[in-house]
């Protein structure tokens, strides 16, 4: 079974395309536009089968046309006309929808192997790099991101955040800036704007180096994470603010 080191600080994004189609709920169409696009629908879903028949494409190739056409299929179904369900062209695309299924059923096994596999890779790649063996070294579980830190915390829990050695990753952390000091600690904020940031977010280091206003965070720096804390804010209101110290 695949097993993922705990919130293993690098996951690999693999996205997959998904055709998107209307709400279903609510969709509402004439008899005979109804048949028009059945047929039209049926067409596509014989064309996708008959590619992975032939050996042009792969069930996981066309999964997202399957999967699409399959729900429209169903809403065009029941907006039909008696006259079009007794006809031979209705039992003929109607044939071709336990095939489409099974492909679709082949598709998403062959999609699911193939996220193992890469999860698989990242997992034995992380496991082998420089900066997990570091954290080992310094008696850490394992590598976080300081621009990450909500998303370790509801991942794994905030008590986890204090097992893993803090770095400063690429994506978002890198863009932290020096907005105010509260002794003895430097408040770094970055914005929801700066690289891959969702949302706007501050952290408060502790033992630092010494910064001017808008200097950015130490790229090279390793943090623990501590906790939170409410410190003065930049205009003298109170914030929370996760906490992390630098390593020497």
């Amino acid at each position: 079974m695949l097993t993922v080191a705990p919130a293993s600080r690098l996951f690999c994004a693999i996205t997959f395309a998904v055709v998107m189609t209307p709400a279903l709920a609510d969709w509402e169409e004439t008899p005979e536009y109804a048949w028009k696009t059945y047929l039209s629908d049926c067409q596509q879903l014989q064309r996708a089968v008959t590619n992975v028949q032939n050996g042009r494409q792969t069930a996981k190739d066309v999964l997202p046309t399957i999967e699409s056409y399959l729900r429209t299929f169903t809403v065009h179904r029941k907006n039909l006309a008696q006259p079009s369900l007794g006809s031979p062209d209705y039992a003929r695309c109607e044939s071709v929808i336990p095939r489409a299924q099974d492909i679709a059923a082949k598709g998403r096994a062959e999609y699911d192997e193939e996220i193992a596999q890469h999860l698989q890779q990242a997992q034995n790649d992380h496991l082998n790099s420089s900066e997990y063996k570091r954290a080992r070294s310094l008696g850490f579980s394992d590598v976080g991101e300081i621009g990450a830190l909500d998303q370790h915390a509801d991942l794994d829990g905030e008590a986890n955040l204090k097992t893993l050695m803090i770095k400063v990753d690429f994506g978002c952390g890198r863009h932290f800036r020096a907005a105010h000091y509260v002794k003895p600690y430097v408040v770094y904020t970055v914005h929801r704007s700066d690289g891959s940031c969702g949302v706007y977010k501050h952290v408060a280091v502790l033992d630092g180096q010494t910064v001017e206003r808008g200097d950015y965070i130490d790229e090279k720096g390793i943090f623990q994470y501590v906790g939170w804390k409410k410190l003065a804010g930049p205009e003298g209101f109170p914030i929370d603010v996760r906490v992390v110290k630098a390593l020497k």
